[in-house]
């Protein structure tokens, strides 16, 4: 964004502009000192708080709270008050730099009570969560938000003001809902609502390396969540009471409702889609396949109003605005034009924010640009880590938590990797520049172009660079075509189709006639963009698939890369090799230390690689997972050694995989990139709902599974996707003889007589060994096939049972119970399951074989590891621990809570 010279001073290019003050100014000049310079120090060394700038280490603590927050440490605001104290006694004791470290210690531990309120779920007699969930409700409420519009559904957000069970009268309660409604009914801002629903809580499933839906959930201010049942006479679910307008809210609304029916009278889709999401923020009109090939190429930031499109806004009004400005030559002597275009500039944007709708991403993003915009007014463009400290100081301040939201942590990322990136690509420039023979260093216009381009394709490069240990931790994948991808369409769709949209959008609302065809030219550069990303998601490798790095390995690449991008750079006229440049700084005390911590970052890396290296390859245990699925079943054993099985993916419903959601996430979490086989029970889309995603991604060797009698459509569709892909089928019984894997033996118990019985009673059963530890897993099978393994004479025991049908009364009979004789039963099914899921019964004849239940509604995913000297289980969300010896339950501990309270109804599955 070009920006001019200080007042006073007239109007510069930003390049090189020198300040009154005589002093020049360069890509680095935010770090004020605190990034050191070649030629040396001046005078005697200044305490840290002096070469580091207030600003940005009172942002670094308030994201230190914040980040501590979301992590879920809460300190009591108290000990922030003694901590500030604290430092005001240090200070008076003319001890700055202790008083300091205190100071902004008490900063970040104040910052932490933000979090803890935004994540703590409100309470009392007027709270939402005086009604248990699942508990059908008649709710009352205002819209306070836009609707969110999608091809099958629609999506509202409620301010409840009452809410009531059928058999009693509706009480006072306040909270905002998200409500979803089946099929399209007209809602605006302001309507009061009436609907009957069932009330859900958003909870996490309780898996490693899952997202933390709770917590997201929180940060949108929802406390609840429902599905808007249909009436029984046929009347829409939800049912309108009357209609309360708000200024601004309901003027801005229909200001959306008006571009987005001239957009849709005038673009065909996918185009037309494209454009409500980039003008409006109505996003649910984009199909899943074209949001799959931008986020391959490394540009879904396209698809959505992101801290680039308003930058593009705010650049492209600021240019016009500055243009105008400098034509009067008594605004540009006094140095107005800059101040008059940021202006501008910041009503522009705060306008577009405005008609782009509630979204925290659109918010978080106008405050940076507002941040920048506001150093340009300020005389300081070139201040934009300061800028971007601030706008972190006033976002977490505004939002809370927002440091663990993907979008914060890529767009704070990317600017500081290209901020820091860029001084070091202009004084690489300028070096080589300055090399060059007399004759060659002229400056030309072919030179400055190539330059240009050098440039743009750097900002790309460190955007990429800077995102990506974000990117491997949230989607795992990387796009290699990404910097190529990004440079080349950037600019034709987001630079060029946005903002002539968003012109011909507003345009619309006055000259529609002119308006018409600027904007079927910014759909044919959308359409453009959509073609060149289709074509780069086609190169050979264009993106890959990567494990999902824990938070030391993150921090470690953080770490070395800002080593990098903060090391001393010689001076342009440093001649190479010269003593006191920063060919030789790595032996002085500036450089030295930087070298040290490259050195112990690259040994804990070599640490790290060889102990998941051991994990993955050579830990001669069997590990076995029960993840949580909500009601369906999954789980991952990782036999001695590297063979991997997952049995059962759990389900897929209206676009939510459990493959790729839960099942594919733990994998990642585990470093495993291959799975050996599938193997599926049966086929009820509670189980193979999520083989299909696993199976384009984890390149398995086979698919296991038994004949089907009349399999319904889903289930062909995955058979056919897995011929597809060449995976070989496998229909297999007990004629299958064991099978060696590792130091564990794998045994199919199932007989081919199944397969004249019910879909449940012909489930795969299998029976994994090692050494005196076993597993037993059965599907859905019920009592008649219980039987029939008896009959049979299987060897039954197992040390971990998983327990037939999620705990149905039809399963789980008593001679079968003891057949097993289990030392504990792992139950899979969801929290407030409407199958009323476990049976008491069930669990009545487990407690008298004295069988340890763990259930995955309650406690979440049960991680096992069995050895010859026994087998240990952890629940992941309960924090139980049991550990058992050979031949039984030696000890039961809790780990992080009473056990008791994961029964506590209050909180509910988010299906």
């Amino acid at each position: 964004m070009d920006a001019g010279a200080d007042e006073g001073q007239g109007e510069r290019p930003i390049a090189g502009s020198a300040t009154p003050r005589g002093r020049t100014e360069i890509g680095a000049r935010d770090l004020a000192g605190a990034l050191p310079r070649a030629g040396g120090s001046f005078g005697a060394p200044q305490p840290w708080y002096v070469r580091f700038p207030p600003i940005y280490a009172i942002s670094l603590a308030i994201l230190g709270g914040d980040g501590l927050g979301n992590f879920h440490v809460f300190l009591p605001l108290w000990l922030a008050a003694l901590a500030g104290l604290g430092a005001l006694a240090l200070f008076l004791a003319r001890k700055p730099s202790a008083g300091m470290a205190t100071a902004l210690a008490a900063v970040a531990l104040a910052s932490t009570a933000s979090v803890h309120r935004m994540l703590t779920p409100a309470s009392g007699p007027l709270s939402l969560r005086r009604f248990h969930a699942g508990t059908l409700l008649t709710i009352t409420g205002r819209l306070a938000r836009e609707p969110e519009w999608f091809p099958d559904k629609t999506r509202i957000y409620v301010s409840v003001s009452e809410a009531g069970t059928p058999n009693r009268a509706a009480l006072p309660v306040r909270g905002l809902m998200r409500v979803t409604v089946l099929g399209h009914q007209r809602f605006r801002i302001g309507d009061e609502v009436r609907f009957a629903g069932r009330i859900r809580f958003p909870r996490n499933f309780g898996d490693p390396g899952e997202f933390d839906y709770e917590s997201f959930m929180a940060r949108q201010g929802i406390a609840a969540t429902a599905l808007a049942l249909s009436a029984a006479n046929g009347e829409l679910p939800v049912t309108i009471l009357g209609h309360h307008p708000s200024f601004p809210a309901s003027q801005i609304e229909e200001i959306r409702h008006r571009i987005g029916a001239f957009i849709g009278a005038h673009l065909d889709e996918p185009v037309a889609s494209e454009m409500k999401a980039l003008v409006i923020g109505e996003r649910g009109g984009i199909g899943q396949g074209l949001r799959n090939t931008f986020a391959r190429t490394g540009m879904a930031h396209l698809l959505v109003i992101s801290g680039l499109h308003l930058s593009m806004v705010a650049a492209a009004v600021f240019g016009l605005i500055r243009l105008l400005m400098l034509a009067s030559p008594a605004i540009a002597e006094r140095g107005w034009a800059n101040k008059i275009a940021a202006i501008g500039a910041m009503l522009a944007v705060s306008g577009y924010a405005a008609i782009a709708g509630h979204h925290i991403s659109t918010e978080r993003a106008l405050i940076m640009v507002l941040a920048y915009m506001f150093a340009v007014v300020m005389d300081r463009p070139r201040a934009a880590l300061a800028s971007l400290a601030l706008a972190a100081i006033v976002i977490c301040l505004v939002l809370p938590g927002s440091s663990a939201d993907i979008g914060f942590q890529l767009s704070f990322a990317s600017v500081v990797a290209i901020v820091l990136g860029m001084r070091r690509f202009t004084a690489w420039a300028e070096r080589r520049r300055r090399r060059l023979p007399a004759a060659f260093r002229r400056r030309s216009f072919a030179g400055a172009i190539a330059l240009a381009s050098a440039g743009y394709v750097a900002v790309s490069f460190w955007a990429t660079l800077g995102t990506a240990p974000l990117v491997a931790y949230d989607f795992n994948q990387f796009s290699t075509v990404g910097l190529v991808a990004n440079a080349v369409v950037v600019p034709i769709m987001g630079l060029a189709g946005t903002v002539t949209g968003l012109a011909a959008s507003a345009m619309s609302l006055v000259a529609p006639r002119i308006a018409t065809p600027l904007l079927r030219v910014a759909g044919k550069l959308i359409t453009v963009g959509n073609y060149l990303a289709g074509w780069f998601v086609g190169w050979p490798l264009a993106w890959m698939r990567v494990f999902t790095p824990t938070i030391l390995e993150i921090a470690l690449a953080y770490g070395a890369l800002m080593l990098w991008l903060t090391w001393p750079m010689p001076s342009p006229d440093e001649p190479r090799g010269h003593p006191g440049g920063a060919a030789a700084d790595a032996g002085t005390a500036n450089g030295g230390w930087r070298a040290m911590a490259l050195a112990v970052i690259g040994a804990i890396l070599v640490v790290d690689a060889g102990w998941w290296t051991y994990q993955r390859y050579f830990n001669p245990r069997l590990r076995v997972a029960f993840l949580s699925v909500g009601q369906g079943d999954a789980a991952v054993v990782q036999f001695p050694g590297r063979r991997v099985m997952v049995v059962d993916a759990g389900g897929a419903w209206h676009g939510f995989d459990m493959g790729q959601r839960v099942v594919a996430r733990y994998l990642w979490s585990r470093k495993i990139m291959h799975v050996d086989w599938l193997a599926l029970s049966h086929p009820d889309l509670d189980h193979f709902g999520g083989f299909a995603f696993l199976a384009r991604n984890f390149s398995p060797r086979a698919f296991w599974t038994i004949p089907a009698s009349r399999p319904d459509v889903s289930y062909l569709d995955l058979l056919d996707e897995l011929r597809g892909l060449n995976v070989p089928i496998r229909f297999i019984d007990d004629s299958v003889p064991p099978i060696r894997i590792g130091a564990a033996t794998l045994q199919v118990l199932n007989g081919p007589a199944a397969a004249r019985t019910s879909r449940n009673d012909r489930s795969m059963v299998l029976r994994i060994t090692d050494g005196p530890q076993a597993y037993l897993f059965t599907g859905d099978i019920e009592a008649p096939a219980e039987r029939a393994l008896i009959r049979g004479g299987h060897d039954l025991r197992a040390t971990v049972l998983k327990v037939p049908h999620h705990g149905s009364r039809t399963s789980s009979t008593m001679d079968f119970i003891e057949a097993v004789h289990p030392s504990v039963a792992v139950i899979s099914l969801g929290y407030h399951n409407r199958f009323h899921f476990p049976a008491k019964s069930v669990l009545a004849r487990y407690a008298r074989e004295d069988a340890r239940i763990l259930r995955t509604d309650r406690d979440g995913a049960v991680l096992t590891e069995a050895s010859s000297d026994g087998l240990e289980l952890d629940a992941y969300r309960s924090g139980i621990v049991i550990r058992l010896g050979t031949p039984g339950v030696s000890s039961s501990e809790p780990r992080a809570m009473d056990p008791s309270a994961v029964a506590s109804p209050a909180r509910a599955d988010k299906h």
